[in-house]
């Protein structure tokens, strides 16, 4: 009866997990600033998101959670667990605000900063221009 417990206490975590990164509700993809044509984004500009998470040139193996929504803009906290390419580093946390714009564009908010990111395609688009 013991193992049953917590069997859907783990079961309940994935879930609740899936869902809340479900709902970003963005295209599963790279993406580059606005200011910049897509094969002129240099590394610093890009990120990529892969359908539950965000990651960039120097941190991967990231882990996205909302913890509130207001207004149309989530407050996403991300532990990223390796450098870009795939080493393992300290895990570090940092908190950012999302804004989406469309299923292929947002407003990524750190602290007084705000940037608009829009869809270059798929995962890998960075990598083969």
């Amino acid at each position: 009866m013991r193992f049953a417990g917590v069997t859907t206490m783990l079961l309940t975590l994935i879930l609740a997990t899936s869902a809340d990164a479900a709902t970003i509700g963005l295209k599963v993809g790279d993406y580059g600033t606005t200011g910049l044509a897509c094969h002129r984004q240099p590394n610093a500009t890009t990120m990529s998101f892969d359908g539950r998470s965000f990651s960039y040139p120097h941190a991967s193996k990231c882990t996205d959670k909302i913890l509130m929504r207001s207004a149309g803009v989530l407050t996403i906290a991300e532990t990223c667990r390796a450098a870009g390419d795939g080493s393992p580093v300290k895990a570090n946390t940092e908190t950012f605000k999302v804004h989406r714009r469309a299923a292929d564009r947002f407003t990524l908010i750190k602290g007084n900063i705000a940037m608009t990111y829009r869809w270059c395609g798929s995962v890998g688009y960075f990598n083969k221009h």
